[in-house]
Parts: structure tokens; sequence; C-alpha cells
């Protein structure tokens, strides 16, 4: 019988960093086990199957899940924030329920490129803690969990967000498309920057204060003077509502896959980035950036390549109060330094890159040994 592995996790919803992520692990599991049957758990499994050529099931139905769990080799948690409580407890509770699904039909569980936390009770941390230990191996994005997983007697390995190897050429080209000046319509072929035009790239994510939207709004009237504005939506259906806020007449790309939006951050001077996977794409891009942050580990991705650029990538609290003038002046530095800064980042995204090399083709050499032992 072919090894089948099963994996789980934040896909189908059009968030574009965690299917770039996915992207990475279906790569290096069919570099492994080449004859591997992958079937993901996603809610729309149409567009996983054709963005990834794996099977693909929805995450719904507990009877399909049941079936593609009993026939299973393995079972395996992929990239994402998934194991916190900060979103819902629902949501945690969803992932924890799969590991113990396959965990009762026998199966050997791995999480792969997770990032654990917050926790906000003591009671997510003890349902966290089991299922670390019950698993065969946790592979950790970050140091922070890292520490958290050894702590808790977890059999884990220290690495990085997997989208950092990000290979987005196997998506199909495309001529990267735009909504135009806020109106709706969308315009082929004008992701290209105009020659002598600069650029900020913009992500954002719902949970800005009614202040910070208005801070915001003003520092991007005073920046579009100087540069040309394009919002980054790395999940649409969200992202969409905060340029809405924002109330400005901002070009949004509409992004099909990972590699539009790729396209769309190399095309850029500088990126101000809520996401997390807008500050990895923009280290991939050698495109300097700020970052809002909203959630820890934002601010671990920014310690991490602090430690291996050795400069400081500004950056504000998503719950503080913005202050206008210092936002400004901090994106204006980024464009004088432009050349030194993106000579510090292709530094750091080799280090970054193989870190992350290194760590996923360990785990993954764990998995095919086990799964293909008689």
């Amino acid at each position: 019988m072919a090894t089948t592995l099963v994996i789980a996790g934040y896909y189908g919803f059009g968030n574009w960093g965690d299917e770039a992520s996915l992207a990475v692990l279906t790569k290096y599991l069919r570099g492994a086990l080449p004859h591997a049957r992958l079937v993901v758990l996603s809610n729309d499994p149409e567009q996983t199957a054709q963005l990834h050529g794996t099977e693909a099931i929805t995450r719904w139905n507990l009877c399909k899940i049941r079936r593609a769990l009993a026939r299973a080799s393995g079972f395996l948690l992929g990239p994402g924030s998934l194991l916190q409580d900060a979103t819902s407890t629902r949501s945690l509770l969803y992932y924890l329920g799969l590991v113990r699904l396959a965990q009762h039909y026998n199966l050997p569980t791995y999480l792969i490129g997770q990032g654990i936390g917050p926790l906000r009770s003591r009671r997510s941390e003890r349902w966290v803690a089991k299922t670390l230990q019950q698993a065969r191996l946790v592979l950790v994005r970050d140091r922070a969990s890292y520490q958290w997983a050894e702590a808790h007697d977890a059999r884990v390995l220290l690495g990085e967000d997997l989208a950092v190897l990000s290979d987005l050429t196997p998506y199909i080209s495309r001529s990267l498309s735009v909504y135009g000046e806020g109106q709706g319509e969308v315009r082929e072929g004008q992701g290209e920057r105009p020659k002598g035009t600069r650029r900020v790239g913009l992500s954002l994510r719902p949970g800005l204060s009614p202040h910070n939207i208005e801070v915001l709004r003003r520092a991007l009237r005073t920046l579009s003077t100087d540069f040309e504005l394009l919002f980054l939506p790395f999940q649409a259906d969200q992202d969409q509502a905060v340029l809405r806020e924002l109330a400005l007449t901002i070009p949004a790309v509409e992004a099909h896959d990972p590699a539009d939006l790729l396209r769309a951050v190399q095309s850029v001077d500088i990126v101000l980035g809520m996401r997390l996977h807008s500050l990895v794409f923009a280290l991939l891009c050698d495109v300097p950036f700020c970052a809002l942050s909203y959630d820890p580990k934002i601010e671990g991705f920014l310690h991490r390549l602090e430690e291996v650029c050795e400069y400081p990538v500004p950056w504000w609290s998503a719950s503080d109060s913005l202050d206008e003038s210092a936002l400004v002046q901090r994106i204006l530095e980024l464009a004088t330094k432009g050349a030194e800064l993106r000579e510090r980042l292709r530094h750091a995204r080799a280090l970054l890159q193989a870190a992350a090399r290194h760590s996923l083709e360990e785990a993954i050499r764990v998995i095919a040994r086990e799964l293909t032992s008689p």
C-alpha cells in the first residue's frame, strides 16, 4: 500500500502566506517520499488540489476525515499559527482534536512549521503540552516556541518559518492585477512600477483601533506625495475591510496564489507590514520593511532577523497609539538607506534559508524513515 499522509492546517481560506508554507512542505515531502499520497484537509478542496497538486477533502466533513485517517500511514499538522487560543478556543480544539483523532487510529503524528501560542489559559497549555508529548516530532519556527515545547518534554526541533524557502515558480505566471483607485474594477498589467516611481506596499489586517486607522490615513496621505501606494491583501476577505476603513483611493493587488503577492512585493521599494508573511515575502525580495505587530510571532521574526543582519527593523505595537510623524519619518529613512538595507536583507535571507532547509530536511528524514521502515 502506498504511503499516505493526511495534512491539516489553515488551508483553502485564501491566506497566501499559509499556502506558500504548505507549498514548501509538500515539495520537501515529495522529494523524500516521491510515491506518497498527500491528502490535505481544506476549506476549499478544489483550490487546494489546483494550487498544490495534492488530493484534498473538506475539513468540515468528519466522515470523510475519518475515512482518510483510516487509510493513512501518518498525520501531519502543517505550518501555521495553529496552537494558540487568541483567535478562539474553538480553533485550537479543532486542530488538537484532529491530532487526537489521528492518534486514535494509531497513526504517527508530526507537527511541522508550528508557532506555539499565545495560550491564554492553563487549560489550553495542558491540552497543547499533552498533544506535543504524544507527537513523534515537532518542528517549530521560532525560539520562544522551541523553549516552550522543550520545557513540556516534546521531541522538538528548532527551525524557521517555512515560507522563507518559498519557490513560487511552479505557479502559473500571469500579469499582476490590481483593483483600481478604490473603485472595485480590476486592471490587468498595472502591477509593474512606472519608471522613476517609488512605491510603498501596505499589508494590514483587522484589529486596528479607530485612532490608529486615522493615524495611518493621515500618514499615508503624507507619503502619497512622494510614493505610489499599493495595498497587499494576504487574506483578501479580511484585509480588504481595513482598506475600506482607511477610505483612501489606494490600488490593491488581486492575488490568485502566493506568486501574485510575491510579484507585487518585488514591485515595491518599502513594505509596511502587519501580516507576518508580508515581512517574510519582503525578506525574500530584499525589500526593506517596517512592521506593525499584533502578535508575538511578528516580534519573534523581527528579533530573529535582527540577530542575523544586525539591523533593528523599525516596528510598532498595533495595540499602542501610533505616532504619525514617527511613522512617516521611519519610512522616509528606509527609502534613503535602500541599497544598504537590501544588502543586509540578502545576507539575512541566505542565513535563514540555510537554517530552515537544514531543520526541515532533518524533520522530513525522520518522517520518511518512520513511515517506510518495515
